[in-house]
């Protein structure tokens, strides 16, 4: 039920609020009008609308028709309820109604207070039936003043000394909290300065660690890197064995020793010390000679060795040389087979391709016949192994069938020269057959890098012609063929560099993943003249 009626009007920029609570409400410019609203033309009537209460509702009564009013977008009806926050407007003038019935308006209570002064409750009442916002402010600015005239002295002073109280109180522990923030933070900061200098100094340390770790690791991998090949490639060092003859040339026919020349006793005639004369006629023995060297294997049945073991081996013996000057002969190789530790017979070795420049040679072994079983050694291309002063390890037949029968009781030795000695040939067949056959291993270190050639001090003798030279790496960085004869243990080898053209030209395929990154081989034509001059091959 509505016992009084808010109208808020809004004309243009213009807005203000009247409150009545009249049971019949008059809008219009006249003069008995409870609110004035004044049109403008094209009408001159004193009332716009007027509304009356009814059972608790307003209703409209009474209103301009020429104005074209409207109620919430409709056009007014004489009767129609008022609800609230309904809009009339005035046709096309801006002008806006706005209606909101109350159900009760405030009161003033009939028996003032004392505590309440008469002026505020007289500007209550004022502001209770105003819209204008600076009575509000006025009511509030002096409801303030006299409130605080109406607090105690003593009250005032003990609420500002609690103010004063708590406002430092939160100044000093905020200033406390931000000192120790302070505090907090230079005493982390020095702590991170710790830590990272502690971390420093653990970084140096384990820097430092791993610098001896390192050197151990070098130190160990040096005294356990010699067993560790001889175990893992030892077997892949093959022992080559041959033969060659003393041809006419021109003919070809075999130059033989003279017939043995007996007396009428029977007994053996001695040509003293004169070297005897080669002839192709005659039913003497041939002349065959005998050498060994060293070999190794690089994959499907591929040997490297050196060129003047296995193409040239006369070469190498200075008694051979002055006897072939002597005659009208030419050397022929007649046999050349290889003997594996483990295996015992013996395979055929054919020569596959030669360069006399490097002295090198690969030959190749029935690949139908060659074990499954012979490890393959890797050869090192460019490792940095190869250095003066670097560690290295041979292995090999230094010395040939002596050295073999000299690992062995002396009477097992001796009981096998008597039986086998008449021929090399047959003495390494037994020796295989009792697996005997085992190549050694000497260390040293490189002395001298010089293009073409590594000089090296490892132990070396007849016979170690061929011989692989491993590196730090644990691969071959090297291929021994020669001695320096005017100093002990100087030995050279040619880089294994070199070996991979010609092992390609044999046909040889490389298993590893690198294989096709040929190294570009030095042009160079010019030997080493120390070599030339004052090295011997080292073979039989």
């Amino acid at each position: 039920m509505a016992n009084g009626l808010v109208i808020h009007i809004a004309r243009g920029q213009d807005r203000h609020t009247e409150v009545l609570s009249l049971d019949r409400v008059r809008i219009g410019p006249g003069a008995d009008c409870h609110v004035k609203l004044a049109p403008a033309p094209p009408t001159n009537s004193s009332l716009l609308i007027e509304l009356s209460r009814t059972n608790g509702h307003y209703r409209v009564t009474e209103f301009d028709s020429a104005l074209g009013l409207t109620l919430n977008g409709d056009p007014l009806a004489h009767g129609a309820a008022i609800a609230d926050g309904d809009e009339v407007r005035f046709g096309d003038m801006d002008i806006v109604v706005q209606f909101y019935p109350v159900g009760e308006l405030p009161a003033v209570v009939p028996h003032r207070r004392a505590q309440v002064a008469p002026f505020i409750e007289q500007a209550a009442i004022e502001a209770a039936v105003t819209a204008r916002r600076d009575d509000a402010k006025v009511f509030l600015r002096e409801f303030t003043r006299e409130l605080m005239r109406e607090i105690n002295v003593s009250t005032k002073i003990v609420v500002l000394f609690f103010a004063v109280a708590l406002v430092g109180g939160l100044l000093y522990l905020g200033n406390a909290a931000r000192r120790e923030l302070g505090r907090s933070r230079d005493l982390i900061n020095k702590q991170n300065e710790q830590l990272a200098q502690l971390q420093s100094a653990l970084n140096k340390t384990n820097e430092q660690f791993g610098e001896v770790d390192k050197s151990n690791k070098e130190i160990i991998g040096s005294l356990s890197l010699a067993p560790r090949l001889r175990s893992e490639y030892g077997n892949g060092v093959c022992l080559i064995a041959g033969s060659y003859s003393l041809v006419e040339t021109g003919t070809g026919r075999p130059l033989r020793y003279p017939e043995t020349q007996t007396t009428e006793d029977g007994a053996v005639l001695n040509n003293g010390a004169e070297q005897p004369v080669l002839t192709p006629n005659g039913n003497g023995a041939p002349y065959i000679a005998d050498f060994v060297g060293t070999g190794f294997h690089v994959g499907d049945g591929y040997i490297v060795t050196n060129r003047h073991l296995v193409v040239e081996p006369w070469t190498a013996n200075d008694g051979v040389q002055n006897l072939s000057a002597s005659v009208r002969g030419q050397f022929r190789v007649t046999r050349l087979v290889a003997f594996f530790p483990g295996h015992t017979q013996s395979f055929m070795l054919k020569v596959k391709q030669s360069t006399a420049r490097d002295d090198l040679a690969v030959g190749q072994i029935d690949l139908a016949l060659m074990p499954a079983e012979v490890p393959v050694l890797p050869l090192d291309k460019d490792s940095g192994a190869a250095g003066i002063g670097k560690q290295v390890i041979m292995m090999g037949y230094p010395s040939g069938e002596e050295r073999l029968l000299a690992t062995l009781p002396e009477g097992e030795s001796r009981s096998i020269l008597q039986r086998y000695g008449s021929s090399i040939q047959t003495l390494l067949a037994h020796l295989a057959e009792r697996n005997y056959i085992k190549p050694l291993t000497t260390q040293g270190h490189i002395t001298d890098v010089d293009g073409r050639r590594l000089e090296f001090d490892a132990r070396n003798a007849v016979g170690g012609s061929g011989s692989p030279v491993f590196g730090q790496s644990g691969r071959v960085i090297g291929v021994n063929f020669a001695a320096f004869t005017g100093m002990p243990d100087a030995n050279y080898a040619v880089p294994t560099r070199f070996v991979f053209p010609l092992l390609e030209r044999a046909g040889w395929k490389s298993k590893e993943p690198d294989a096709d990154n040929n190294l570009n081989a030095n042009t160079s034509n010019q030997k080493d003249p120390r070599v030339t001059t004052t090295a011997t091959n080292q073979s039989r």
